[in-house]
C-alpha cells in the first residue's frame, strides 16, 4: 500500500472502529441484546463504511478495500478488549462471525464506491444504513420468542459394579485440575458433586471453577436414573482481561442451563453404560452458531466428569472378568 493510501486507510479503520464500538455498546450495555443486529448486521455496515471512506478519495483496487475493512474487524475487537468492554474468549468466539461479516461489507462498500458514482447519495446510503442499526437492534430486544431447549448427551463404558457408579454419581469426588485447554482459558469446568438427602427432593450441589449447580432432585431410581433440575448456575466463564473482575451481561443470562440427569444401564457384557445429558438454551444469535459452540462446551463437561467416575469408579473395583480376559 502506497504511502498516499495510508492515511485514509488509517482514517476509514479508526472512523469504523468508533462506529462499531458505539454501535455494539447500545446493543449490549444499554438494550442487554446479542442477537443478529449485533453479530451480523452491525459488522456488515462497519464493512461498507470502511471502504466506502476509504475509496471516496481515489480509486482503490478490491484487494486494498478488503484488506481495510479486515483491520476495522480487528481494531473493533481489540477495541472491546482494551476498553474492557468484554473478555478474550468472547471476542475470539465473536471473531468467527465478525470478520468474515465485515469482509462482506467491504465487498459491498467496494461495489458501492465504483458502481454508484453520486458521492451524495451513496453518502446518503451509508448514513441511511448507520441508523437503521439502533432501530434494528431496539426492535430486535423487544421480541421475545421463547428459548428453544436444546438437549446434548455424552455416553461412556465403564467396566464396574453398577452401585459403585451409581455412589460415585449422586456425589463425585474431587477432579484434578484441567489439562483441557478450553478450561484453562476461563471457561467453568467442574471439580466435585456433593448431596444434602435422597431421594426426590434432595439438593445436589455441583461444584464449578465459578460457583456451584444447585440442582433438586426431580427424579431418583437407585443404580438407575438421576435426574435433577437446574435452581441456580453460576458464571459460564471467567473472562481473560487486561482488567480484573470485569463482568459483561450476557454472563448473567445468555446461556441457561434448564436441567440435567445421569442414566445407567447394565450392559450384557457386565459393564455399565453411563448417559450424561444436559438440557440448555441460549439467548444470544445467531442461535445456530452460539448453541452450536455451548453444546460443545457442555460435551467436554461431560467427559470431564464420566471420565473422572469412569477412572474413581475402575480403579476402586477388584477386576471384572472382562477386564481380565482382555
Amino acid at each position: 500500500m502506497k504511502d498516499s493510501k495510508i492515511l485514509p486507510a488509517i482514517l476509514s479503520i479508526a472512523i469504523t472502529a468508533a462506529v462499531s464500538l458505539l454501535l455494539a455498546t447500545f446493543s449490549t450495555h444499554f438494550l442487554n441484546g446479542y442477537g443478529s443486529s449485533l453479530f451480523i448486521a452491525t459488522p456488515l455496515v462497519c464493512g461498507i463504511i470502511a471502504v466506502w471512506i476509504y475509496n471516496r478519495r481515489g480509486d482503490r483496487n478490491l484487494g486494498e478495500s478488503l484488506l481495510v475493512s479486515l483491520f476495522g474487524a480487528l481494531l473493533s475487537l481489540l477495541g472491546f478488549l482494551a476498553l474492557g468492554l468484554e473478555g478474550l474468549i468472547c471476542m475470539i468466539m465473536a471473531s468467527v462471525i465478525v470478520i468474515p461479516m465485515f469482509l462482506l461489507g467491504g465487498l459491498v462498500g467496494f461495489g458501492i464506491s465504483k458502481y454508484i458514482k453520486n458521492n451524495k447519495n451513496s453518502g446518503l446510503s451509508i448514513l441511511f444504513l448507520t441508523l437503521t442499526i439502533p432501530l434494528l437492534m431496539g426492535f430486535e430486544s423487544s421480541i421475545d420468542n421463547g428459548p428453544k431447549v436444546r438437549a446434548t448427551s455424552t455416553t461412556v463404558v465403564i467396566d464396574a459394579p453398577i452401585e459403585d457408579v451409581w455412589r460415585e454419581v449422586i456425589k463425585f469426588s474431587t477432579i484434578p485440575g484441567p489439562e483441557e485447554f478450553l478450561f484453562r482459558m476461563g471457561i467453568a469446568y467442574p471439580i466435585s458433586a456433593r448431596i444434602e438427602g435422597e431421594g426426590v427432593g434432595a439438593i445436589r450441589y455441583c461444584n464449578f471453577s465459578t460457583g456451584a449447580f444447585i440442582e433438586p432432585i426431580t427424579h431418583w431410581e437407585e443404580n438407575r436414573k438421576l435426574a435433577f433440575d437446574v435452581a441456580e448456575q453460576p458464571e459460564p466463564m471467567t473472562e481473560v482481561s487486561p482488567y480484573s473482575g470485569i463482568h459483561p451481561p450476557h454472563l448473567d443470562w445468555a446461556i441457561q442451563s434448564v436441567k440435567g440427569q445421569f442414566l445407567l444401564t447394565q450392559r450384557e457384557d457386565g459393564k455399565v453404560e453411563l448417559e450424561g445429558t444436559t438440557w440448555f438454551y441460549t439467548v444470544m444469535a445467531p442461535d445456530f452458531y452460539w448453541s452450536a459452540i455451548t453444546e460443545n462446551i457442555i460435551h467436554r463437561i461431560h467427559l470431564r466428569v464420566l471420565n473422572h467416575i469412569k477412572k474413581t469408579v475402575e480403579s476402586d473395583s477388584p477386576p471384572s472378568l472382562s477386564r481380565i480376559e482382555g
